[in-house]
């Protein structure tokens, strides 16, 4: 009787310490899967906390570039810098030869730096490029891209940055010279300019000062319609057959940007119908606003007839998206309206530029596109 008791009570006990473990290993893993999340959560924070943004202006003589690293966090962030060099930004030909880097020539101080981003806001930099190459000539007109990496330590916190938070790259143009600079070389003197309209192009486009004869008028008055609302007026200048493409954010999506006839342009400031114009820069957020909303977010902006800088068929503005205009459409005439900033204490990043795009019609030209343009993140 003594021996099937002590045998019960043998059982009870192997039964209560193998729920122990059990018990205990379930814990431990239960506390490794949370630990884990945590880790993984933390992970995925640090990889959309910080956004790099660059644009550039281009001059007759320079490009000035204009980088920002935005915190996206909740919280303020302080990032380390191992040396005064806080960003690099080297710029490559179409055949992706070096042809210019910040750092080259120059020395910084070897110390630990710290800098602090409050949430929502940005560090920003500035950098001037001669348009010279390392060769100390001036470069060929063509396109450039232009690579910036901010130079913070990636580990913030304790947090691994993914180091994409703190590159980017932009495109450019810089634009062949114009016909009255060519004539007026030594190998030109005594040549005459051809006409204003004689539409003579160079590789497909045509050059700036006979762009400016042939269309300033008929884009100065499609501006002042835009300027006063006159959509009647607006409509007339109009393509017939193509009508006119909306591009919110510089890059022209023939899939997305929407396309109004001149009906639909007539009716436009009475049209209560919300479309989807696209999505917002940053959040990407769709853009669902009536024609009226569209126009007081991505139209006339600010007074565009009065823009301090006007181009013809030249890029007087560039930001983060890409520049196709003149691969979209069919050898146009872009009218480009540029504000290069408004309130100093932002150096240059609150740019704005409105692009009126035309193309010909038999022998006339005709609005087909509007191009709202401005710093993006």
């Amino acid at each position: 009787m003594q021996k099937k008791h002590l045998r019960n009570l043998l059982m009870v006990v192997g039964i209560f310490v193998v729920s122990l473990a059990l018990f205990l290993s379930q814990a431990h893993q239960a506390g490794g899967s949370d630990s884990r999340a945590a880790e993984t959560e933390k992970v995925s924070l640090a990889r959309s906390q910080l956004s790099t943004s660059a644009d550039c202006q281009i001059t007759a003589d320079k490009v000035t570039f204009n980088l920002a690293l935005t915190n996206h966090a909740p919280e303020v962030i302080e990032l380390p810098f191992g040396s005064g060099q806080q960003f690099e930004l080297v710029i490559r030909d179409e055949k992706g030869e070096e042809v210019y880097r910040y750092s080259d020539g120059k020395f910084f101080t070897m110390a630990l730096v710290y800098r602090r981003i409050n949430p929502g806001e940005a560090l920003h930099w500035q950098d001037q490029w001669d348009l010279r190459d390392k060769a100390g000539n001036v470069v060929s007109p063509g396109r450039y891209r232009a690579e910036i990496e901010i130079m913070a330590i990636s580990e913030e916190g304790g947090v691994q940055i993914d180091a994409r938070q703190l590159q980017t790259t932009i495109e450019f143009t810089i634009p062949g010279p114009r016909p009255e600079d060519k004539l007026s070389s030594d190998d030109n003197a005594g040549q005459e300019a051809p006409p204003a309209s004689s539409g003579v192009k160079e590789n497909g486009i045509i050059p700036s000062a006979e762009a400016k004869a042939m269309i300033a008028d008929l884009a100065n008055a499609v501006m002042q319609a835009l300027r006063t609302k006159d959509m009647e007026t607006l409509a007339a200048y109009v393509h017939p057959a193509k009508g006119v493409r909306f591009t919110p954010y510089t890059y022209v999506d023939r899939e997305r940007d929407l396309v109004f006839s001149q009906d639909e342009i007539r009716n436009f400031f009475n049209n209560q119908q919300r479309y989807l114009w696209g999505y917002y820069d940053g959040s990407g957020e769709e853009m669902s606003l009536t024609p009226a909303e569209y126009y007081e977010k991505f139209i006339y902006t600010a007074d565009f007839i009065n823009a301090g800088q006007i181009g013809y068929n030249e890029v007087l503005s560039s930001g983060n998206a890409l520049e196709n205009q003149f691969e979209v459409y069919e050898n146009p005439i872009i009218v480009e309206y540029y504000f290069p900033g408004f309130d100093p204490a932002y150096e240059g990043m609150d740019w704005q530029s409105l692009r009126l795009v035309f193309e010909e019609d038999g022998n006339e030209w005709r609005l087909i596109g509007i191009i709202h343009n401005q710093w993006t993140i």
